[in-house]
């Protein structure tokens, strides 16, 4: 099939992690067989409309640079933009959005060329409460007119039901890299036991919470020690948080790590930890699996999916306690939890193949309509 993917934003040279996501998907879909057209839009132009083009095998990335203007021209200018690309790439299968932003881009290609389209909604900014009014108008127009609706979790999913007008919405995943499926666990010493997070050191990501449950696991004569990857507003108040809790020794701060480094990290660790307030789906935890290591999470959107007796355990959100516990009982249990079948439930739900098929009967059944 031929795929044109409309994300509402993806990387760039100042934000690599930007989008990666879906650029990952983008790719995987290429290597499993389809061609994909990627079209991405920056408002970083120095005049009108410029257009950088790149190819890799089955898959073709249009980055559309425009210098923002008055009233809705910047809008038009986009569109001629992309119905020009479309004649030069041909006639896709399936249009795919990724968030409902670009769905303003999907709908007017639809009139002209009669391809329909999917949105795949990944934004945690419904659960946070951050949508203005407009916005959620926005979104709930581009759902309606969508010909199909998929949500990263079950509980976006929920979420975002209100305003899909009865329509059915599919869980379908984000994927792992398989990079991480290929990394070697380190043969580590027994203890300290090593914890590790990965994430953006911002209150959404609950690493305040998460430094605050391993103060209490130290407190309680656990041998442990927790690695944080990311960078953030944060930094300074969690590195003195650390120290207020007497466990700074125990807990390392690596600052921003680039992602084909995280598995190095992942490697080298027994158990992955994140304590977030917000999360539509998390990578990371797909990711730590990859790799083998079991996880300890808190109930936000996609747990149930994560979460499942062979790869590690749940908690309440802002349960300090909880965490603590669970913390604790993943190192007692350290035995229980096998490697390789953490990697072959991630594999067999997450890995590339695995979302890739999904994606593929999903074009399929929107193309028989």
């Amino acid at each position: 099939m031929h795929i044109l993917i409309l994300p509402s934003w993806y990387p760039s040279e100042k934000k690599p992690l930007s989008g990666s996501f879906f650029a990952e998907q983008a790719a995987a879909l290429a290597r499993f067989g389809h061609t994909v057209t990627v079209m991405a839009v920056y408002n970083d132009g120095e005049c009108g409309v410029q257009t950088e083009k790149r190819t890799s095998g089955n898959l073709t990335e249009y980055l559309i640079h425009v210098k923002p203007v008055r009233f809705h021209l910047t809008y038009f200018r986009i569109l001629r933009e992309m119905l020009v690309l479309l004649r030069q790439c041909g006639k896709p299968d399936v249009i795919h959005v990724h968030s409902y932003g670009a769905a303003k881009y999907a709908a007017v290609l639809r009139l002209f060329s009669g391809v329909p389209y999917v949105i795949t909604e990944h934004v945690s900014w419904f659960a946070r409460g951050t949508m203005t009014k407009h916005a959620l108008r926005e979104a709930a127009l581009a759902y309606r007119k969508a010909n199909g609706v998929l949500a990263v979790s079950p509980g976006l999913r929920e979420t975002i039901a209100p305003l899909c007008g009865g329509k059915k919405i599919q869980v379908l995943p984000n994927l792992v890299n398989e990079a991480f499926f290929a990394r070697t666990r380190k043969d580590i010493p027994a203890r300290p036991f090593r914890f590790i997070s990965v994430g953006w050191l911002e209150k959404n990501k609950g690493m305040d919470l998460l430094l605050e449950a391993f103060g209490r696991l130290i407190d309680s004569g656990a041998d442990a020690h927790l690695t944080i990857c990311g960078s953030g507003s944060e930094k300074e108040a969690l590195e003195a948080q650390a120290k207020e809790l007497s466990c700074a020794g125990r807990v390392t701060f690596t600052g921003a790590v680039p992602r084909e480094k995280i598995g190095e990290y992942l490697a080298e660790s027994h158990a992955f930890d994140l304590a977030s307030r917000v999360e539509t789906f998390g990578v990371v935890f797909v990711e730590a699996m990859a790799c083998g290591l079991p996880i300890v999470m808190t109930k936000t959107n996609a747990w149930e999916m994560l979460a499942v007796p062979e790869t590690g355990l749940a908690v309440e959100i802002e349960d300090a306690d909880g965490l603590a516990a669970a913390m604790a009982s993943v190192m007692e249990n350290y035995s229980a939890y096998d490697p390789d079948t953490i990697r072959e439930i991630c594999r067999s739900r997450f890995s590339e193949k695995a979302v890739c098929e999904q994606l593929t009967a999903v074009y399929e059944s929107v193309v028989r309509r």
